[in-house]
């Protein structure tokens, strides 16, 4: 099986890089982007968005960063973010916000562990 390269998501790969080590997974026909193993951003259709909870929406939505509607624009709404093009040009830009949903993600992944496992019947 051959290996599927993104030149956008190597680009924003390395680009994130001085967060940690970033990897990069397929996701949905997009790109899930991992922290250390954090899920942080996704990529799709060569657009990034960043991870958000209630504790960054507000200062996502000061930069005006549509949230990710995989639907069309009146589909749901998932809690990520559109990055500006803009911001790829400039890490010390996208580097902060980058860390916020970095940050978002870590608090997603505490409260998934939190939770009790549910149990499964055949």
């Amino acid at each position: 099986m051959a290996l599927v390269v993104n030149e956008f998501v190597v680009m924003v790969t390395e680009l994130l890089s001085p967060l940690g080590t970033v990897t990069a997974k397929r996701l949905f026909g997009g790109w899930g982007l991992y922290c250390d193993g954090v899920v942080f951003a996704l990529v799709a259709q060569d657009v990034l968005f960043l991870k958000g909870d209630d504790l960054c929406r507000v200062q996502y939505e000061a930069q005006d960063m549509a949230p990710f509607r995989p639907h069309g624009p009146d589909g749901m709404c998932l809690a990520y973010f559109e990055v500006p093009g803009d911001w790829l040009e400039d890490e010390d830009i996208i580097l902060p916000y980058a860390r916020i949903a970095f940050d978002a993600g870590l608090r997603a992944a505490a409260i998934k562990k939190s939770r009790p496992l549910k149990a499964h019947f055949l």
